[in-house]
């Protein structure tokens, strides 16, 4: 069942917030990474909420809203409820399963030491969904532009060819 963008987000604060500095930039991108190659590697969302084409990349809009307050501050006091704990509080999301932890902490250990700028050139590079839309508006994209589940499947399925690991098919 997938999660909010939020419970995705507080996981990575939770594993790897003390102490390190995670803007609200980087958990946009970390949450959307983690999101990408759960789409690719398990066929389904791993968040129930389709990352919108922003000027800084892929953002989720309830996650922008949940941590907007921040500003440029880094972030680190979890937002709400967190599923991913053993005894998650009453919240919309289900509990996290074994396999998503791993996976927070898998895109940690790829990306966790980039800058939330870093993360964010990295969605920006040729050939990423969101570049792909970018360019076919002029870079002049509507608010409210979501990336298609597929682009996102795709891209994130040759990325994990590229790494060796077999993708699954996109369940319907």
């Amino acid at each position: 069942m997938p999660h909010r963008p939020l419970a995705v987000a507080n996981e990575f604060i939770r594993q790897f917030g003390g102490g390190r500095s995670i803007s609200h930039l980087k958990l946009q991108k970390l949450t959307y990474f983690a999101q990408g190659w759960w789409l690719a590697l398990k066929g389904n969302e791993l968040v129930m909420e389709r990352p919108e084409v922003w000027r800084y990349g892929p953002v989720f809009q309830s996650l922008y809203h949940a941590f907007s307050g921040a500003g440029d501050s880094p972030i680190t006091q979890l937002e709400g409820t967190n599923p991913f704990t053993d005894t998650p509080p009453p919240s919309l999301d289900a509990p996290a399963s074994e396999s998503e932890r791993r996976m927070v902490e898998w895109v940690w250990q790829q990306y966790g030491n980039l800058t939330g700028p870093q993360l964010s050139d990295l969605t920006h590079a040729s050939g990423t969904p969101w570049r792909d839309i970018a360019e076919k508006r002029k870079f002049r994209v509507p608010m409210n532009t979501p990336i298609p589940e597929e682009a996102d499947w795709k891209y994130f399925a040759k990325l994990a060819e590229d790494r060796g690991f077999t993708p699954r098919p996109l369940e319907r």
